[in-house]
């Protein structure tokens, strides 16, 4: 089964759009690393717990020799935090889709050739599965975009072209 490593940036936006319980049923198993996990607030940590709970998604502990290279890593990539860098570790030594929108770690995995997605592949995932419905999509992402994130910055053109299809669909 495919894996996705999410970063907290999609957590925390899936939760504010009341999406979460949509994403843990799409066909994949869900990982995350505890430093990702401990960036949430505790509430945002508490929408999580039931998936954790029932195995649906699974925290990555980190060892000591892990958090060594995760720790080299951070120093040669300032521009990246401790958790994007675990988020990227983590990805490419299980080979992994990262999901984040955090531009500056996008950037950094697809140099690694690391698979990377964001927020428009998980919306593309729930519509495809059906987990929710082309009208949902709509009205989710202009939440998304207009409201949850403003500063998120999501391509307009993607945007428009996926909201076009999605109402072609209906």
């Amino acid at each position: 089964m495919t894996i996705v490593l999410t970063d907290a940036n999609i957590l925390i936006d899936l939760i504010k759009l009341d999406l979460l319980q949509y994403f843990f049923r799409l066909p994949f198993e869900f990982v995350t690393t505890e430093l990702v996990l401990d960036e949430l607030y505790d509430e945002q940590r508490q929408s999580c717990q039931a998936h954790i709970q029932s195995n649906r998604f699974r925290i990555l502990e980190i060892e000591v020799s892990q958090s060594i290279e995760i720790a080299q890593l951070s120093a040669q990539q300032r521009s990246l935090s401790i958790q994007d860098c675990s988020a990227y570790y983590f990805a490419e030594k299980i080979a992994a889709i990262l999901l984040t929108s955090d531009n500056q770690l996008r950037r950094f995995a697809r140099r690694g050739e690391v698979d990377v997605h964001g927020h428009l592949w998980i919306f593309d995932k729930l519509v495809e599965t059906s987990e929710i419905s082309p009208d949902q999509a709509c009205a989710k992402l202009d939440e998304l975009t207009e409201v949850v994130n403003v500063r998120l910055g999501l391509p307009e053109d993607e945007c428009r072209k996926r909201k076009t299809l999605w109402k072609s669909s209906i």
